[in-house]
This record gives structure tokens, sequence and C-alpha cells, in this order.
């Protein structure tokens, strides 16, 4: 078993961070072809497909300001993407919700992002491409053991 130390470690975290621009890039390339989608778009309907969230908690989320996420949702409601509906745990307070037009665009969107990874993948053979799809399986089980342990505090202590 070959023996791993901490540069391979540091390594292999730059070589991931060097995929966040390209895969920014391809994204950037994929919402003009689609007009209505900006990266930011994106993100809110993303997070709008788990379920209805406060704009407040979509800013947190963006990493937005207030005023920024409620430009950006009056933006998406004004194209039928999103709703504003009362939050039936206060009545004071406002929730956002994906529509049945929002949901279309976001998949229209995964899809053709979707397609675009494909054809960059396809080039790799088949016995890499299982690999990619075993090695990027392992990275997401190891974020989503890292964000529950570490970032979900993150985000209760910066409320």
């Amino acid at each position: 078993m070959p023996v791993i130390d901490d540069n391979d470690d540091r390594e292999l975290g730059r070589l991931l961070g060097g995929l966040f621009p390209r895969i920014g890039r391809l994204t950037m390339s994929i919402t003009r072809e689609h007009g209505t989608i900006t990266p930011e778009r994106f993100k809110v309907l993303r997070l709008l497909a788990d379920g209805p969230r406060r704009s407040g908690d979509l800013a947190q989320r963006c990493f937005l300001t207030r005023s920024s996420i409620t430009e950006l949702v009056e933006s998406l409601v004004n194209d039928d993407l999103v709703r504003r509906d009362e939050d039936p745990a206060d009545r004071r307070a406002v929730i956002v919700a994906l529509t049945a037009a929002g949901r279309r665009q976001l998949q229209r969107f995964e899809s053709a992002f979707a397609e675009r990874l494909e054809e960059v993948v396809s080039g790799l053979g088949p016995v890499r491409r299982e690999r990619l799809r075993r090695a990027l399986g392992d990275l997401d089980q190891a974020l989503i053991a890292y964000i529950e342990a570490h970032v979900q505090e993150e985000l209760v202590h910066a409320k």
C-alpha cells in the first residue's frame, strides 16, 4: 500500500483547487448559451431545488449581501422562476420557493452541464472514467462528512 504524506495531500488539494476556475469557465459558457441563468441565479435555483428557504439563508449560502439577494430574488420572481410565500412557521417572514418554470430552467441547465462534462470525460477511456467515477464518489462522501462536521457548525455560529 502506498504511503501518502502531507505533501501529497497538499498537492491533491492544489490539483482539486485548480479545477474550480476551469469548471467556472465551463459554467459561464453554458450560462451564456442559456441566456436567463447566471451563476448567481443557478446557485439560488439549485438551493431552492432542495426546498423553500428564507432570503437571509440564501444570502448566507450564496455569499451575497441581503440587498443583493433581495435584488436577485426580485429578478427571479419577475421571470417566474421563484415565488415568495408566507413562512408557515412565522407569518411575518417570507420564504422563497422554486416555481415549476424555475425547476424546468434548472433541469435544462443541469442537463446541459452534464452533457458538456460527458464530452470532456469521453476522451478518457472506460477504465479511467470508472476510476474517476469512484474517486469522485469518494471525494463527495469525504466532503459531506467534512461539511457536516465543520461547515454546518460555522454556519450556525455565523447567525
